[in-house]
């Protein structure tokens, strides 16, 4: 629509197709294969149709390969933009070869291209940002779902710990009792082995439960256990229960309560541990802690992470000899009802 004779078409046309197979290559990072070679081509055909009086608006291919080339650089890229669009108008100032100056050619073939090319370069660096935009929003996407991933795989490890880890550490006193009853009491002995193979098959069956995404811990139930197990020890247990602790909250303070029993039971000489279980708050006090500070926290640092982020908190504390640990979920915020909202 533009073009004074047939040539200029002819001259037009390959710098315009030039950009086009660059676009077909682009990509959200780097440059495509060929990118100055195609620049090159734009500007001489912008310089060929400039020498023979062509159309002015033959620079829109080279304004269009060098804005996608210009606005990718790593540095100085508003004076690089500036830089162009004066060779824009340098190579318009060709047609002089051929013309005499004129305002009105001086205009037709140094400031609209100058122009043409500064606006392009400007449209091109405001794709360019929403392109950057885009992808950082791809990548933050997808390193949440990586780390998605990664908090499963650590709470699929912290329960499974909490299955066998504990239940092997029964075992071992089970199957170390029964060794010593062995040959004085080969009933009690007995006793204990069954209990032993009731032990690894519930494990079995619990461990079989976590895979399925169906193990929910209770609280009640793992206190009754608890207590269960440290007598077998020798430890006097005492449960005191305000409350019962329901819902979903059960499930990560009967964690706490399950992590510090196999730490009593490791790392204490303890003969006297009570249990304090209140609706949303549960505290273990222990005797026999030993002194100085308080040791580096395993199973029990990985769950204070997981109450912190629910909105709880995990609190341990070493004082005249016993050591207490104190774990809270958060209050559920009360429900106003339609008829109380209304008043």
């Amino acid at each position: 629509m533009t073009a004074t004779s047939w040539w200029d078409g002819i001259l037009v046309a390959p710098g315009l197709l030039a950009p086009l197979l660059l676009l077909r290559q682009w990509a959200p990072d780097g440059l495509p294969q060929g990118s100055m070679v195609v620049v090159v081509l734009a500007a001489a055909s912008w310089a060929v149709s400039a020498v023979l009086g062509g159309s002015p608006l033959g620079v829109f291919a080279l304004s269009l390969a060098g804005a996608m080339v210009l606005t990718r650089l790593p540095h100085h890229r508003v004076l690089a933009i500036l830089g162009f669009c004066a060779a824009s108008a340098a190579l318009g100032a060709m047609v002089f070869i051929t013309r005499p100056f004129t305002p009105l050619t001086g205009a037709k073939y140094l400031l609209i291209p100058a122009a043409t090319t500064l606006f392009i370069c400007i449209v091109m660096a405001l794709v360019e940002r929403y392109s950057e935009i885009l992808l950082a929003v791809e990548r933050a996407k997808q390193t949440e779902a990586e780390l998605a991933v990664a908090r499963e795989r650590i709470r699929f490890a912290s329960d499974l710990h909490d299955i066998q880890g504990h239940t092997l550490h029964v075992i071992k006193l089970k199957a170390a009792l029964a060794k010593q009853l062995t040959d004085s009491d080969p009933v009690a002995a007995q006793h204990e082995l069954d209990e032993v193979q009731h032990l690894i098959a519930d494990t079995i069956a619990r461990t079989h439960d976590l895979v399925h995404a169906q193990r929910r811990l209770n609280v009640a139930a793992e206190a009754e256990n608890a207590k269960n197990l440290l007598e077998a020890a020798g430890i006097a247990v005492t449960i005191a229960t305000i409350n019962p602790v329901g819902g979903s909250d059960s499930a990560l303070l009967a964690q706490v309560l399950r992590e510090t029993t196999t730490n009593i039971l490791r790392h204490s000489s303890s003969t006297r541990t009570t249990i304090t279980i209140d609706t949303h708050r549960i505290a273990i006090v222990n005797d026999g802690a030993d002194q100085g500070p308080l040791p580096p926290l395993g199973g029990l640092g990985t769950l204070r992470r997981r109450l912190e982020e629910s909105g709880g908190s995990l609190d341990l504390a070493r004082e005249s000899g016993s050591f207490r640990t104190t774990a809270t979920v958060p209050t559920p915020a009360p429900v106003t009802s339609t008829r109380e909202h209304d008043r």
